[in-house]
């Protein structure tokens, strides 16, 4: 007899509960939130850039416009609108304690359309938060509520979908409520390393990472060379790996991974649900070094010091292994993904003998703590970098290189940017008095070689330049003394815009960006849509548009303070 899809859904995610002791979700409370089949292009916990992924990216086709449903009745409690992160969003908290979002989104339904838009002109805020009291917004199971967009730092049109536990905002994997998804797809293991973790630890021979050749598939991945690897000292272990859909496109991340030596569990990682405050302790699970250096996100087993991420169910020795001398350990790496397809990497450690050990020597560089606040200085240049900054301690680099054409200091080489910073680093650098432009005009930049300059703030105060950075690399100061460019899609200052809908502006900004923006017809403040990512400025035309002349003035500003304004009258 031939099992219902939610039936082996519901065995498939009891089975999960039981062997791990997780909380039970409802399995047929939420509905789908889009009337076509669910395929992912983004799952929950899946590794970004600075973050694990809070949600589901449900794909639409590569379209716009796809009708958005409330996925159980509740209560509208916030909606945002921003060009930038979920860009326009609906949240609805639920009677039985969960919170669903609903991300990117192009437009909302008619009646929130109002009501958003009536907010926006009583503040006087395109872009806002707002969060309407309880009860005046409901909704029912199913109702429409939206359509689906790429507003915001959407890379492509999809709807980005969460559950989160209403109380404490903590954010769960979808998949755990039910919802159906053609998903018999196992995992795909696409790499494996071994990290020395002592000053004489070898791994072949070699104090080195080693990444061995892997071969086969699913439940039977193996050393290409199949034989033990060679290990003296103490060794910790990352994996590459990702999960699929049925359609085998989108290349989306695991929610489990586990590794067992000779039998014994010895690491699990389990990403059902975290809290938005350790999102960023990514940059201390996976490899950051070859993140940075080559796009590829290792996770691995080894726990720094000051990573406080809670998703390590089983830790045995902070993820940092060894293996006796003349004995051979079988190792087993385990990844699932949130419907427990699994993959199995199976290989053996041979332990070596470690050789004469190296003297200890007194490092060259300082060392950065992560227990307690670091200050270096040096000449006009001045870091402080927290201990809560740092996921363990670091020997510090510094360099200062010559003053570029497009520079008014010299470049800094502030460490390396292969080392992840987890809260803010404060950089000061004093400013030669004989720099005659304006303090509100200095900055500083982040300088990617081979790569335009990027803002990274900065306050100018009493001769001195400070901005707060949560990055190592090059930086030095620059000047933004250009007034953004605003370039209009008609031509000429009198445009006839009675058979249009809209009119739309190019505004971008050569160096610091787009800080503020704003319009008025006839004197009046109007809202505006800004798509950021394609620099876009749109009026929707409304009710402020009269017949006949209407005075249109567009003001830009930089986050340097230049700005630029455009005039023209609309002809309706």
């Amino acid at each position: 007899m031939r099992l219902s899809r939610l039936l082996l859904l519901y065995l498939l995610i009891t089975a999960y509960q039981s062997l791990y002791g997780q909380q039970s979700y409802p399995l047929d409370y939420f509905t789908s939130p889009v009337e076509i089949p669910i395929s992912l292009s983004g799952s929950f916990a899946e590794l970004r850039s600075n973050h694990f992924h809070s949600g589901i990216d449900i794909k639409t086709g590569g379209e716009e416009g796809l009708p958005v449903f409330a996925t159980a009745e509740g209560t509208i409690s916030r909606i945002k609108v921003s060009s930038a992160g979920y860009g326009k969003a609906i949240y609805i908290d639920h009677p039985n304690g969960y919170t669903t979002v609903y991300a990117h989104l192009q437009k909302f339904n008619p009646e929130l359309e109002r009501w958003v838009k009536a907010e926006q002109y009583r503040l006087q805020k395109s872009e806002a938060d707002f969060f309407p009291a309880r009860g005046v917004l409901s909704v029912g199971k199913g109702d429409t509520l939206a359509f689906s967009g790429n507003s915001g730092s959407s890379e492509g049109p999809h709807l980005h979908f969460e559950i989160r536990e209403t109380k404490s905002e903590k954010p769960v994997d979808p998949l755990l409520f039910g919802f159906p998804v053609d998903d018999y797809v196992r995992p795909v293991i696409e790499g494996l390393k071994l990290f020395p973790e002592e000053p004489h630890t070898t791994v072949n021979g070699k104090h080195l990472t080693l990444q061995p050749d892997l071969a086969g598939w699913g439940p039977v991945y193996r050393l290409k060379k199949n034989e033990p690897i060679e290990v003296a000292g103490k060794f910790s272990l990352g994996l590459l790996v990702y999960d699929y859909q049925n359609d085998k496109v989108h290349k989306n991340g695991v929610s489990q991974f586990e590794v067992f030596l000779d039998s014994v569990l010895v690491f699990h990682w389990q990403a059902t649900s975290f809290a938005f405050s350790e999102t960023r302790y990514i940059n201390s699970f996976i490899d950051y070094a070859a993140y940075k250096s080559a796009g590829e996100r290792f996770m691995r087993t080894r726990v720094d010091p000051n990573n406080r991420l809670s998703l390590y169910t089983t830790l045995v020795s902070q993820g940092i292994f060894s293996v006796q001398p003349d004995s051979i350990c079988s190792l087993k790496l385990v990844v699932k993904d949130s419907y427990l397809n699994e993959s199995v990497l199976r290989f053996e450690i041979k332990g070596a003998r470690p050789g004469s050990q190296p003297a200890q020597t007194k490092p060259l560089l300082p060392v950065f703590s992560y227990r307690k606040d670091n200050v270096f200085e040096k000449g006009n240049f001045r870091l402080t970098v927290s201990g809560n900054s740092l996921y363990n301690d670091v020997e510090f680099s510094f360099a200062e290189s010559e003053q570029l054409a497009t520079t008014l200091s010299p470049v800094y080489s502030v460490h390396n940017p292969f080392t992840p910073l987890h809260d803010y680093a404060v950089i000061e650098i004093t400013v030669d008095p004989e720099i005659r432009i304006p303090g509100k005009n200095l900055l500083l930049a982040r300088l990617h070689k081979g790569r335009k300059p990027m803002y990274a703030g900065g306050q100018y105060e009493d001769g001195r330049l400070k901005a707060s950075v949560r990055e190592f690399g090059d930086y030095a100061l620059m000047a933004d003394t250009t007034a953004p460019e605003i370039i209009s899609e008609a031509v000429g200052d009198m445009i006839p815009v009675n058979n249009r809908s809209m009119i739309s502006f190019t505004i971008r900004d050569d160096l610091s960006g787009i800080r503020y923006y704003n319009a008025f017809l006839n004197n009046q403040w109007i809202v505006l849509e800004y798509d950021a990512k394609n620099n876009r400025l749109t009026y929707v035309f409304d009710h402020l548009l009269q017949a006949g002349e209407n005075s249109l003035r567009l003001i830009v500003e930089d986050q340097c303070g230049n700005v630029a304004t455009f005039s023209a009258l609309l002809i309706n």
